[in-house]
Order: structure tokens, then C-alpha cells, then sequence
């Protein structure tokens, strides 16, 4: 049998190591910098006294953000270094210091593995460098992600109760203002601005003309501005911070990574807090722009309705206002009344037109009648043998609980192998799909046997399937198959409604917007 020599894996500089050390901070608090400097001083000790060590640098985030690593600059410069060559291995004190997102801690760690550099976890004692460790990697890189997430949403709550107390105190001031003390003062030169641009709108002139006029007098910007925009203007038009009051959360940020920032239309709660500080405009003069703003989104022509099968049925998600309805032309409106007859600030729901709300049931009521023996039926049959059990609908409960425990389980088991790219995506997709089915069909009958209303239920799910069973396609609207099913519709935003119907089932309708 032939001698086999083994000859040991050197790196490119012999047994010489090239070693890095990254340490990241989360706040700029004294204690914080503490953390900091100790950890600056921990590494640079450590590998100072290494013999087969050569320290090249620390690299050092004070005070950013870990959700993203584009946001820390000493992080980009460390991979940068790798990318050039300088560095054979990286210190960290523990993934949740290197990283907070999942994907952009594997997609490091995969480069820098590509790279030829490993990393050390001190505190998961996980090295890169070892094949197997990658999966565990995963694991602890997704904790680290749902902790800052977790800070995230604690951080949060703690702003939306200041929102609902009216102690929350703005970060940025809006145009005319400027923050002192975290107070909004006036800012008497740009307040001159905002009262020539309300002055300008109440004489006539539209938005696109003001904002000419603006630039033409070299108006000072809003911030990061470069010119004035029409959009511009009419957003300070329509902003209640200028006679002196506050709406919060008017955008809200994601509760999933990457996190962005939407306009809020209905989705989270918004707190309207009056008299915050001085204002600028007054409150006769803002509402009399609000109004003259509607009067032109809805001609002046208008005139209002109230004999219609939608009367009184129709809510607003957002302030819970009923809407009110309105003829302009051949064209017919339902308008928020908070928006209409108090101030647009207020509710920001915009007008739907009739036609659409009535293509929103048409398309409903041919899917439910379509689909009665799939959709209605079951509920209907369900319904009624949980209302026969009778006595024994407590144990039927407890059952009923305990599977909705289980589907749940399943649910956060299968989020996780898929997170850990344990499983296939189609599969994944499949499995959470038939467990989502499952779920709501569970609740619903734990709602039904919770309910104490079951025989007027049934009775009422009798008319809905008599309606429903033998009905033929709907082509235009029918008044009178609206009135006899539907008991109320919510507007949840400006492209979705909510249809309420008899026996206390419900279901989301899209609004088809067509040319205004």
C-alpha cells in the first residue's frame, strides 16, 4: 500500500493570520458608548498579543441601526478590505452585533466565505470556516432578526400611546414651524409664505398657478426641496398642522423586513389631537380652502340624494362617519361625511362613485352564487350541527381550540423550515395555504358555537342560500337582491369595501376604478 503524506492547508501569507474585529453598538447613549470603546479595547488587547496574528484594524459602528447593513459605513469598509484582500478572519462578539437581517448576515457570510475570509461568533462559538456551521448560522441570525424586530414593535407601541395620550412629541416640523424644545414654533419668515399661499388659493388661484407664482419670487423650499410643485402646495393647503392641530400616524412603517414606509389609508389607527400648538391659518379660513378643494374635486352643481337601496348601509373604515351621496351630472358620489362637512384633515377617505360600488356587489353576488355550495352551504351546515349538539358544545369547543393550537403550531414550524430553506418554496406555498383554510374554517365554527345567536343565524343563512341557490348571473345592478342580503358595507380604503350580509358573513370586495 503506497505512503500517503497529508500536507496541511496554509493560508496565503503561511501561518501568518490576518485578523479584523467588528463590534457595532445599537444607540449613542453614554452606556452604549461604553459597550463600545470596551469592545474597541477587548479586541485590540486580544489580538494584539497573538503570535500567529497580525491585527489589521477594528472596524466600528457607533450608534447605527443593525436591521440593515447599507445603513454602516465601517461594516461596507470591512467588506470592502475582504474584497481587496487584506483580511483572513473577522471577530465578532455575536450575530446579532454583525447582523440583524437574516438575508444580508447569510449573504455576507456567503461572500466572505467566497472570499476566502471566515468569521467567528464569539458568543454562539460559530465559525464560518466549518462547513456545518451554516445552517446554525441561519438560526441564530433569524433570532437576532425577530429580536430587533421585536424592539422595533415595542418602540412602536410605546409612540402610539404617546399618539393616544397626546404626549407624542413631533420629529420634524412642518413647513412655517420649526422645533424648539421638541415644540413647533412659528417660523415667522416661512409662516409669511404659508399665509400668502392660503391668501393666494381662497382668491382663486389653483395650486399649479401658486407654485409658480412661488418660484417666481423665489419663495424659500420646504426641505430637500429644489423647486415648488402644485403637489406641493396643495399638500400645505390640506394640513391641519396649520391651525394648530396634529393628525399622527399619517404613513406607517412595515412590520417585515426590509421595513419601508406607506401612506396610511386606513390599515393602522390615526389619532387626531387639536390645539398641539400655535397655528398659523385659522380654522375659518382652512375649512373654507378644505371646501372650495371638495367643490372641485366634485363640480359645485352637485346636489344631494338620499333615496338609494346604499342609504345609510355605508361606513367609513376610517373614521367610522357614515357616507352621504351626491349627484354631480349623470355621475353619482358617496362621500365620508367627516371629509365633506368638517375638514378633509380629518378623513382623508376620498369619494367613491356609485357605478362602482354597485360593480363591487354585482361581482360579489355572482362569485357567492357561483360558489353557494362551496362557500355558503358548509357555514350553513356547520351552523346547524354545532347548534344540535346542545350539551355537549363545551367539549366541542375545547376541541375545537385545541386544533386551532395545533394548525397554528404547524404554521410557525413550516415559517420556520422554509426561513432555514429547509423545504421547497412550492411546497411551502401548498402547506400554508391548506393550513390558512383550515384555520379560518376553525374559527368560524368556534365563532358560530360562541356566538348565542345561532337560530337567528341559521334562519338568516336560510334566506341568503334561498337567495343565492337558484339566482341567475347578475348583469346590472338589482336593488333588490342588495337590499334583501347585504346589511352594511365598510369602506376600508379608497380601492377596497367590506360587504356585510345576513347571517353575519362578510367579504372584502376590490373597487375597479375607472376614469373620473
Amino acid at each position: 500500500m503506497p505512503e500517503i503524506t497529508v500536507i496541511p492547508a496554509r493560508n496565503k501569507r503561511g501561518d501568518i493570520i490576518r485578523a479584523a474585529a467588528y463590534a457595532r453598538v445599537s444607540s449613542s447613549s453614554d452606556d452604549q458608548l461604553n459597550s463600545f470603546n470596551a469592545q474597541i479595547k477587548y479586541y485590540t488587547e486580544l489580538l494584539k498579543n497573538s503570535t500567529n496574528t497580525v491585527f489589521v484594524d477594528m472596524y466600528a459602528d457607533e450608534g447605527i441601526t443593525g436591521t440593515s447593513a447599507a445603513k454602516r459605513d465601517e461594516f461596507q469598509r470591512l467588506m470592502n478590505d475582504c474584497r481587496k484582500g487584506k483580511i483572513d478572519r473577522i471577530l465578532t462578539k455575536s450575530v446579532s452585533r454583525f447582523a440583524r437581517n437574516t438575508k444580508d448576515c447569510l449573504e455576507a457570510v456567503r461572500e466572505l466565505k467566497s472570499l476566502g475570509v471566515s468569521v467567528y461568533f464569539e458568543k454562539e462559538k460559530i465559525d464560518t470556516g466549518e462547513l456545518s456551521s451554516e445552517m446554525l448560522l441561519t438560526l441564530y441570525s433569524q433570532f437576532a432578526q425577530e429580536e430587533s424586530m421585536s424592539i422595533s414593535r415595542n418602540c412602536r407601541m410605546g409612540i402610539h400611546k404617546r399618539m393616544a395620550d397626546g404626549s407624542y412629541i413631533t420629529p420634524t416640523a412642518a413647513y412655517g414651524y420649526k422645533l424648539v424644545n421638541g415644540r413647533l414654533e412659528i417660523d415667522a419668515s416661512k409662516s409669511k409664505i404659508v399665509k400668502r399661499i392660503f391668501r393666494m388659493f381662497l382668491s382663486g388661484m389653483g395650486t399649479e398657478a401658486i407654485a409658480n407664482e412661488l418660484n417666481k419670487i423665489h419663495a424659500p423650499l420646504p426641505m430637500y426641496a429644489v423647486k415648488w410643485y402644485h403637489t406641493t402646495v396643495k399638500y400645505i393647503l390640506e394640513n391641519e398642522r396649520y391651525i394648530g392641530d396634529s393628525l399622527y400616524q399619517k404613513s406607517f412603517a412595515t412590520d417585515t423586513l426590509p421595513i419601508s414606509q406607506l401612506p396610511n389609508n386606513g390599515e393602522k389607527p390615526q389619532y387626531y389631537v387639536e390645539k398641539t400648538h400655535e397655528p398659523i391659518i385659522s380654522r375659518e379660513d382652512f375649512q373654507a380652502v378644505q371646501n372650495i378643494i371638495l367643490q372641485r374635486s366634485i363640480p359645485p352643481e352637485a346636489k344631494i340624494y338620499t333615496k338609494s337601496p346604499l342609504s345609510r348601509k355605508i361606513r367609513c373604515k376610517a373614521c367610522g362617519a357614515a357616507f352621504r351621496r351626491r349627484k354631480v351630472g349623470e355621475k353619482i358620489y358617496w362621500i365620508c361625511r367627516t371629509h365633506s362637512q368638517q375638514s378633509a384633515a380629518k378623513c382623508r377617505m376620498k369619494p367613491i362613485v356609485e357605478s362602482e360600488l354597485n360593480n363591487a356587489f354585482i361581482r360579489l353576488y355572482n362569485k357567492l352564487s357561483a360558489h353557494c355550495s362551496d362557500i355558503i352551504l358548509p357555514m350553513y351546515r356547520q351552523l346547524q350541527r354545532l347548534a344540535d349538539l346542545g350539551e355537549s358544545a363545551n367539549t366541542q369547543v375545547a376541541e375545537i381550540r385545541r386544533e386551532v393550537a395545533e394548525q397554528k403550531e404547524q404554521s410557525h414550524l413550516l415559517a420556520q423550515l422554509n426561513s432555514q430553506g429547509i423545504i421547497e418554496p412550492v411546497y411551502f406555498a401548498a402547506r400554508s395555504q391548506e393550513l390558512d383554510r383550515n384555520l379560518v374554517q376553525l374559527q368560524n365554527q368556534l365563532h358560530s358555537m360562541l356566538d348565542g345567536e345561532d337560530d337567528e343565524r341559521l334562519d338568516n343563512l336560510r334566506k341568503l342560500i334561498s337567495v343565492l341557490e337558484k339566482a341567475e348571473r347578475l348583469t346590472e345592478f338589482d336593488e333588490e337582491k342588495f337590499g334583501s342580503i347585504v346589511e352594511k358595507i365598510t369602506v376600508l380604503s379608497e380601492s377596497k369595501i367590506r360587504f356585510e350580509l345576513v347571517g353575519g358573513v362578510g367579504f372584502n370586495e376590490q373597487i375597479q376604478r375607472k376614469g373620473r
